[in-house]
């Protein structure tokens, strides 16, 4: 019975660790996701732009980066933003891809990679 005494503390240290590591990291998870969706919405962002305002495939990078500025702030590093224009028949479709590294921070602090494209198309005017 006496080599037991003390046991309770450093359990309960243990545990509350443990507890908090757990939520750190669903947190992590969290900000990952959230970032991951503002990537994603960047490019279509982008995309849209250029269809919608008739502008040029420069007009789609701009918008991205602005989105991603803007919604994500300092969690989305190294970003790069690419866009192409390019007409088939009487259509014309606009590009744009989106890469970047989700910033790592929490217990486990790992970088990972994220990379988005979104398509948009509009009829060609004569």
């Amino acid at each position: 019975m006496r080599r037991d005494g003390g046991a309770a503390p450093v359990e309960a240290i243990f545990g509350i660790f443990f507890l908090l590591f757990l939520a750190l990291g669903t947190v992590e998870v969290a900000f990952v996701l959230y970032g991951r969706n503002v990537v994603q919405a960047s490019a279509h962002e982008g995309a849209r732009a250029v269809v919608e305002l008739h502008t040029d495939p420069q007009a789609a990078s701009t918008v991205a980066r602005e989105t991603i500025e803007r919604a994500a702030g300092g969690l989305v590093q190294d970003l790069q933003v690419d866009a192409a224009l390019r007409r088939s028949g009487t259509r014309t479709f606009v590009e744009v891809r989106v890469q970047g590294r989700l910033k790592g921070f929490g217990p486990v602090p790992v970088s990972l990679p994220v990379v988005a494209t979104a398509v948009a198309t509009r009829e060609t005017l004569p």
